[in-house]
């Protein structure tokens, strides 16, 4: 297993074998779930070099994963629409996230960090 990679905790763990995910299909679910969360405009370009740049697509450029052992931290830098409470779209961006990422890949997430870059229209 890949230092970056995660064990899967899947039903029916009767199979031989394991499942792993990559933090980077962890980044995608994340990023997606965000973008379609009530609020959420975009995910914010991070200041990476342009040759990062190049290797990232448009559901995870904003997101980062830290994979541990047992769970993933995930970090969102998003762009919120002006005039709704942060507080209350973030509280559900977290929850979104959290419950989308557990479902699908299995993965148990830790701390959902979301940083708030700017706010538009």
């Amino acid at each position: 297993m890949a230092q970056s990679d995660l064990k899967a905790n899947l039903p029916g763990d009767h199979l031989p074998g394991d499942v792993t995910v990559a933090d980077g299909v962890i980044a995608k679910l994340a990023g997606r779930t965000a973008l379609l969360t009530y609020g959420v405009v975009d995910l914010r370009r991070s200041r990476l070099s342009p040759l990062t740049r190049l290797f990232r697509d448009e559901l995870t450029t904003g997101v980062d994963v830290d994979a541990h052992e047992s769970h993933a931290d995930i970090n969102l830098h998003v762009v919120i629409e002006r005039g709704l409470n942060l507080a209350e779209v973030t509280r559900t961006l977290e929850d979104q996230v959290r419950f989308e990422v557990e479902r699908v890949a299995g993965v148990r997430v830790g701390e959902v960090h979301i940083r708030v870059e700017d706010v538009r229209r």
